[in-house]
């Protein structure tokens, strides 16, 4: 083990999920007293850049789905629809990151996204940089772009069933380590549900469903609430996070003030509280983005899924239902129903519950950063 130990943590702000994944190593390297920092790898290099990768994800997964879902499609086939490595690791970027990595004495990098990746297999085919490098992935499944990452040291994988797929692309099975998906130990070490629901101020006696659309609040969010107040046959109640859905927020809120629910219902914006929220319900309704499935997973937290964004997300529903780890909807529309009516089926909940057990890994972050810090 090297006596000084200086982490660098490159994420890219697409969607949600790799910074959320960053931000929980940090947590765990903080917590381990190793100095660690978190860079938007784009922001770094291309603030201009850094929004149209934000900006352009955002738009495509919400407004353009089919268009998503195609591109997606297609890198998986032929590499002529990515974006071609040499564009990512332009010769003034990789100057820039080999001059930042010297002048930080940065001892390790860890990688959430595979953009970065292409950037350090680059810099160490020059033989420019010689420390450790570690991509870690946040699916189920791996994206065409960790193609291009196949000369980076380790690659951390949500579990041992991928490995074959991560040695077709070309990763050799000694850089494979199958921690799981990084979540803050938050969702493990968890309140008990009663003191959740204290702690938030609800009703502790009720049965309680979590909806959720990630930070962003994709899907169609006051519809599925109407819909499990409305089948909803025995007292409960709905926690609602809308994120960054303002849209939503304010129709739940009117709608509400109006009298317009049966049920007790609980509207939040974009918030903090996800751990505790989680250790509060008694199942989830999300769109199935690995980091959300994986922290539910973590808190043992029964899932339904909500329509996922075509890819990567689609891919997620087809691994977990591998296992019966989520309650997947004949149609992704009844997601509110389906919750209502497993929401009262104590049995179901917890085979779900047993079920996931196969493929949590609540202390993912601690295991990667026990390994990043081993290594030289």
């Amino acid at each position: 083990m090297k006596k000084h130990c200086n982490v660098l943590i490159l994420s890219v702000t697409a969607g949600n999920g790799h910074n959320s994944a960053a931000a929980a190593l940090k947590e765990q390297f903080d917590r381990m007293e190793i100095a660690c920092h978190i860079m938007d790898l784009f922001q770094y290099l291309s603030p201009m850049a850094a929004k149209l990768i934000s900006d352009g994800y955002d738009q495509l997964t919400k407004r353009f789905r089919l268009v998503w879902k195609i591109g997606y499609g297609v890198a998986l086939h032929d590499t002529t629809f990515k974006i071609p490595p040499r564009l990512i690791a332009s010769p003034s970027n990789l100057q820039s990151m080999e001059q930042y990595l010297h002048d930080q004495d940065i001892t390790h990098v860890v990688f959430t996204h595979p953009f970065a990746g292409v950037l350090l297999q680059t810099l160490k085919n020059y033989q420019a940089i010689g420390l450790p490098t570690f991509g870690v992935l946040t699916d189920f499944t791996i994206h065409p772009y960790w193609c291009d990452c196949t000369a980076n040291d380790y690659f951390i994988l949500p579990h041992a069933a991928l490995i074959p797929a991560a040695e077709k692309i070309g990763f050799r099975k000694k850089q494979l380590k199958d921690f799981g998906i990084p979540v803050s130990t938050a969702f493990a070490e968890r309140p008990e549900k009663l003191t959740a629901r204290e702690l938030l101020e609800m009703p502790t006696d009720l049965p309680t469903v979590l909806v959720m659309g990630g930070g962003v609040g994709y899907g169609n969010l006051v519809k599925t609430v109407q819909e499990i107040d409305e089948h909803a046959q025995y007292p409960m109640q709905i926690i609602v996070v809308c994120g960054r859905n303002t849209e939503s927020r304010e129709e739940l809120l009117q709608l509400q003030a109006a009298g317009s629910f049966s049920h007790v219902v609980h509207i939040y914006g974009f918030t903090r509280q996800v751990p505790l929220l989680m250790a509060a319900s008694d199942c989830i309704i999300t769109k199935p983005g690995g980091i959300t499935t994986a922290e539910a997973l973590a808190a043992s937290l029964p899932i339904v899924v909500s329509k996922p964004i075509p890819g990567q997300e689609e891919k997620n529903v087809d691994f977990l239902m591998q296992y019966d780890a989520v309650c997947v909807p004949e149609k992704y529309r009844l997601s509110g129903a389906c919750a209502a009516d497993l929401l009262f089926d104590a049995t179901k909940l917890q085979q779900f519950v047993q079920h996931a057990s196969q493929i949590a890994k609540p202390y993912a972050a601690r295991d990667i950063c026990e390994f990043v810090r081993q290594c030289e």
